[in-house]
């Protein structure tokens, strides 16, 4: 699927001052995927349909991400987006759901499982943010306000195609690249994304990790093995210290561990949701 057809099926929902776009498919229990940064629900456009097969599966953009509010001068830090997560789900009637989620999503999807326990049902992070894994240097650098005035919207995404190519085990197609980094494309788009970079705070990963072992949710960690930005010793970490939580190892997969090896994470998912 491409990034102009996914988004076309992506509906809106008010939530609070702000709105979520998001992606919904399929029928059964609800599986809430959620993305990183600098990308957006189209992250998920290769799990989607076989995920769907047998749950109802939903994917948010983020605030200040994709398709969903991207207007200036509001918080979308990590702590925020928990938050905005737990109310959109009560906007759309999801009491409970299992949560996938990768990078940044991870460590939304950690603060979920220790401050909203009530949402979560099963728990899937991929090569996720935790502890003081984070921020990497070159979003640190796209965060600074002067990335705004300085970078151009169309550079700014010649860089941070760059940048991504380093998360894939082999060279992804420029059309993929493109699909995953069109919602910043505009001046609009670039500043939120800076916006975004600016609020990544390792004290949100940190302050939590003292209530890893009193996650009940059961947990599964997905790591592509030859990840440069989130390296593999977090995963061991995590599996350490949540609860019965289980490590699958992803070979030749890097960051970007459901693009790179989509049917092999789709099954392990699948398994793990349907256990």
């Amino acid at each position: 699927m491409n990034w102009r057809d996914y988004q076309s099926m992506q509906r809106v929902a008010e939530v609070g001052e702000r709105f979520v776009s998001y992606m919904g498919e399929g029928t059964g229990d609800p599986v809430i995927l959620i993305h990183g940064i600098p990308t957006w629900g189209y992250l998920w456009h290769r799990l989607i349909p076989m995920l769907a097969k047998q749950n109802r599966v939903l994917a948010p953009d983020l605030i200040g991400f994709g398709y969903s509010d991207k207007s200036d001068c509001f918080d979308r830090s990590i702590a925020r987006q928990a938050e905005m997560i737990d109310a959109w789900m009560e906007k759309v009637g999801i009491e409970r759901a299992h949560i996938v989620a990768h990078d940044i999503g991870g460590g939304i999807a950690l603060r979920l499982a220790t401050c909203f326990p009530h949402r979560v049902n099963k728990l899937c992070v991929m090569n996720t943010v935790c502890y003081d894994s984070w921020p990497i240097e070159a979003m640190l650098q796209f965060g600074h306000p002067e990335t705004r005035r300085k970078v151009s919207a169309s550079t700014a995404v010649t860089m941070l195609k760059q940048a991504l190519k380093q998360g894939f085990a082999t060279s992804p197609h420029d059309e993929m690249l493109d699909g995953l980094l069109a919602p910043y494309a505009t001046e609009v788009g670039k500043l939120s994304l800076v916006r975004n970079a600016a609020a990544l705070n390792t004290n949100l990963t940190t302050e939590i990790s003292p209530l890893l072992a009193r996650i009940e949710a059961a947990t599964l960690i997905v790591w592509g093995e030859d990840d440069v930005f989130q390296p593999l010793k977090y995963g061991e970490r995590l599996v350490r210290d949540i609860p019965g939580a289980r490590l699958v190892r992803v070979k030749d997969a890097r960051h970007f561990v459901m693009l790179d090896q989509p049917d092999e994470v789709a099954g392990h998912v699948s398994t793990f949701l349907g256990e």
